[in-house]
C-alpha cells in the first residue's frame, strides 16, 4: 500500500526595497541646485529560519547612447556609455559560516546625497538616462537568492526666482516691407498638459494684404553625442492651424491669441546632460496673401522650456503688486486705541506685597489708569469695533503709477508714523 503525506507547503520570505520618496526632485539648475538625500531600507520578512550568506544594496546612475546612419554595408553604429554616480552598500557581510535569520522582519536604512548637477531621467529610442537601485540576498547552494529592483526617476524643478518663469517673450520686426509683426509668449516656461498662449499683432503696410492661415508647432530635438560624432533628432509634439484671421477695421491690424497645448504623452522634458540634449521650440509660419493673389509665408521661431512641473506655489515668494494693498501699514494713531481697548476689561493681576514689587504695582496701576482714561477719550462702541475704517488709499487707483508732475501737485494720501510709539502709550495692562 503506496503512503502518501500531504506536502507541507511554506511561505516564501518577502524581500523588498522601500523608498522614502518615489520620485527625486532637484530644486534649481545644475548650477544652483544643492541636491538632495535619497533615502529608503531594505526590508526582509522571514517566515522560517533563513540561511544567508550575504546582503547587500546597490545604487548606480547610467547614461548611454545608441544609433546608427546609413543604410545596408554603409551603415555605421555609434554607442557610448557612462557611469554617472555609483554606491554601494553591506548589510550582511559574506563570512566562513552563514547568518541564521529567525523568523520574523528585518529591516536596513540607507541614505545617498545626491548632487545638485545629475542628469534628469529620459528614455529614448537613441538614449537614455537612468537610475536604479539593486538589492541582493545570496544565499548558500542549492538555495533560491533573492534579488528586488527599484527605478529612481530623477526630475528638476526651477526655482521661483528663475527669471525665465516670469520674463516674456517677444519678436518683432517688420518682414519685407509687407508687414509689421509682434509675436509673444507670457513665459519661457510650460509644463506638461498645460497651454501655451501665443499672441499675434500683426500690422499690414502692403494694401489689400491677407492673412490666410498661421500655423504653431512645438517641436523637439534631442541631440545624443559619441566622443566624436552627434545626431539630433527632430519631432512634432503638436501643432494649430488657424484659418479664420480676420482684421479689426477700427484699428486696421489682426490681434488674436492662439492656445497650443502641450500632450504629456508624447513629450520628454528639457535636459542636459553628457551624451543626451532636449530642447524645444515654438514655430510659427504665417501664409500672407498679396493683392496679385501670391503667397508669401512669413515664419519665425522661439526657443521654450518644457519642464514636468513649474513652481507656482511658493511660500516665501513677494506678493504680486497688485496685492500689496492688503498689508495695512503701521500707524500710531489707529493701532494704539485698539490695543487700549481690547484689553480694558483684563483686570490686573495682584502682585505680592513686597517693597520691591509695590513699587512696580503703583506704576503699572498709573499707566492701568492712564491707559483706561485714554480709552475713555476715544468712546469706542461695539458698532464701532466691528466696523473697520476706511484705508487711507481707498479712492485711488494703485494699480497704476502717476507721473512725475501728477505726484507734485496731489498731496500724500495718508501720513505715516515716522517713528514707533512709546513704551508707556501701549502698555497692555
Amino acid at each position: 500500500m503506496l503512503n502518501v503525506h500531504p506536502m507541507q507547503l511554506t511561505h516564501a520570505s518577502e524581500f523588498r526595497i522601500h523608498l522614502d520618496d518615489e520620485q527625486v526632485i532637484l530644486h534649481g539648475s545644475a548650477e544652483e541646485s544643492a541636491g538632495v538625500m535619497l533615502r529608503g531600507s531594505v526590508v526582509f520578512i522571514c517566515h522560517e529560519q533563513t540561511k544567508v550568506k550575504s546582503i547587500s544594496l546597490k545604487f548606480i546612475g547610467m547614461t548611454s547612447v545608441n544609433w546608427a546612419e546609413g543604410l545596408g554595408s554603409h551603415q555605421k553604429h555609434y554607442k557610448a556609455e557612462r557611469k554617472i554616480i555609483e554606491k554601494e552598500w553591506t548589510f550582511l557581510e559574506l563570512q566562513k559560516k552563514t547568518h541564521h535569520l529567525s523568523p520574523g522582519q528585518y529591516k536596513w536604512d540607507f541614505a545617498i546625497p545626491l548632487p545638485g548637477n545629475l542628469p534628469e531621467t529620459i528614455y529614448h529610442e537613441m538614449g537614455q538616462v537612468q537610475y536604479r537601485l539593486k538589492a541582493y540576498c545570496d544565499r548558500p547552494t542549492f538555495s533560491m537568492n533573492y534579488v528586488d529592483k527599484r527605478f529612481v526617476r530623477v526630475t528638476r524643478l526651477m526655482l521661483p526666482s528663475c527669471l525665465d518663469l516670469t520674463q516674456s517673450v517677444v519678436i518683432s520686426n517688420v518682414w519685407t516691407d509687407k508687414v509689421a509683426y509682434d509675436i509673444s509668449i507670457p513665459s519661457k516656461v510650460y509644463s506638461a498638459q498645460n497651454p501655451i498662449p501665443i499672441t499675434f499683432d500683426l500690422v499690414p503696410i502692403a494694401p489689400q494684404l491677407k492673412i490666410k492661415s498661421i500655423v504653431c508647432t512645438l517641436k523637439e530635438y534631442i541631440t545624443c553625442r559619441t566622443l566624436d560624432h552627434h545626431k539630433t533628432d527632430g519631432k512634432l509634439i503638436n501643432y494649430l492651424r488657424d484659418d479664420h484671421f480676420m482684421l479689426d477695421p477700427v484699428n486696421e491690424r489682426w490681434n488674436k491669441t492662439e492656445l497650443l497645448q502641450i500632450p504629456s504623452n508624447r513629450v520628454n522634458y528639457d535636459m542636459y546632460g553628457e551624451l543626451i540634449q532636449v530642447k524645444h521650440k515654438l514655430k510659427f509660419t504665417v501664409a500672407l496673401q498679396n493683392a496679385d493673389g501670391h503667397i508669401s509665408e512669413l515664419r519665425a521661431a522661439i526657443p521654450v522650456v518644457i519642464a514636468p512641473m513649474i513652481p507656482e506655489d511658493d511660500e516665501n515668494a513677494l506678493p504680486a503688486y497688485e496685492d500689496a494693498w492688503r498689508t495695512i501699514p503701521y500707524n500710531a494713531e489707529t493701532q494704539v486705541p485698539s490695543i487700549d481697548v481690547s484689553r480694558t476689561d483684563i483686570s490686573s493681576p495682584t502682585l505680592p506685597s513686597t517693597d520691591s514689587n509695590t513699587s512696580l504695582s503703583s506704576s503699572s496701576s498709573s499707566s492701568s489708569s492712564s491707559s483706561s482714561s485714554s480709552s475713555n477719550n476715544h468712546n469706542f462702541s461695539e458698532e464701532d469695533l466691528l466696523t473697520p475704517e476706511p484705508l487711507p488709499w481707498m479712492g485711488f487707483d494703485i494699480s497704476r503709477v502717476p507721473s512725475y508732475g501728477t505726484a507734485l501737485r496731489s498731496s500724500p494720501p495718508c501720513t505715516l508714523s515716522p517713528s514707533l510709539p512709546t513704551y508707556d502709550s501701549i502698555v497692555i495692562v
